[in-house]
């Protein structure tokens, strides 16, 4: 998996060789504090309005996603399709220029993400690879930015890393319950899990394949994060490999998305395409 990123010129020479021996980053400061206040702003309120829920861009991410009025950790894919002012924060365009040092200059956005852990919440992240969900016939090469919006410790659910982990294949994987979005992966060592505190204004990177999760929020005040994920463009597998665990039972989400898609998404999905390529975005 790290072939194409140790061969790309422009690489960065001070976080590249942490990032190809363990798989993660933990770097103090990317943003500043205004900056933040922006984002999580944008984050509270998108989460309050229940942006994307009708498209299955918002859901519960731990639960199983019955209801929009009781999502347990709601997570928000795509959110500046609902904010575009996102991508003119100063972290996105500090995140955009670490990616393309980190994987090179033709390293492109993909997407990104909210995820927010109510206060006193009992819900962790279970451990897994961010590849598991991505199509099994395609090889990726991708970083995600994680960027806490409030300070991050155990005790309100910082990021924890298997170091080295990104080193093999994707693990075998499966859902906590028949409609449960998140995966959990199995076989990685968790003697080598390390803890990633960070102050405001921090932020952690790690790959595709970097074995990661994060515990409960039991602080008293909900705990923001916003990702940015970068990548090359995808290629094929030089041989087929299958994800058994993407066969399940639609969840609630797919089912919703899948809805909004016959009801005319389909078309919406191609108009945000072209207007992608009209803007060079």
């Amino acid at each position: 998996m790290l072939d194409m990123i140790q061969e790309t010129p422009g690489r960065d020479a001070g976080w590249l060789p942490a990032l190809l021996r363990e798989g993660y980053l933990s770097i103090p400061a990317i943003t500043d504090a205004a900056d933040i206040t922006k984002i999580r702003a944008i984050c509270s309120r998108l989460i309050a309005v229940r942006a994307g829920y009708r498209e299955g861009r918002q859901f519960d991410m731990v639960g199983e996603d019955e209801s929009p009025s009781i999502l347990r950790v709601p997570q928000i894919l795509r959110p500046h399709l609902d904010a575009p002012e996102l991508r003119r924060t100063r972290f996105y365009l500090a995140a955009e220029a670490l990616a393309r040092s980190l994987l090179g200059p033709e390293a492109r956005f993909t997407f990104d993400h909210i995820i927010m852990k109510p206060a006193l919440d009992g819900s962790a992240v279970p451990f897994h690879q961010d590849e598991a969900f991505r199509d099994p016939a395609m090889k990726y090469q991708e970083i995600t930015i994680w960027l806490p919006l409030q300070p991050v410790d155990m005790q309100n659910g910082c990021m924890q890393f298997v170091a080295g982990s990104h080193l093999g294949e994707v693990l075998p994987h499966h859902r906590g319950g028949g409609r449960v979005h998140a995966l959990e992966c199995s076989g990685y060592e968790q003697n080598r899990i390390v803890s990633c505190p960070l102050p405001l204004g921090g932020c952690t990177v790690h790959t595709g394949r970097t074995v990661h999760g994060s515990g409960a929020n039991q602080s008293q005040a909900p705990r923001y994060a916003y990702s940015l994920v970068f990548e090359f463009p995808p290629s094929k597998c030089d041989s087929p490999r299958t994800f058994p665990w993407q066969g399940n039972a639609p969840t609630n989400r797919d089912l919703r998305e899948q809805r909004w898609r016959r009801r005319g998404g389909v078309g919406i999905m191609a108009w945000r395409k072209l207007r992608r390529k009209l803007l060079g975005r």
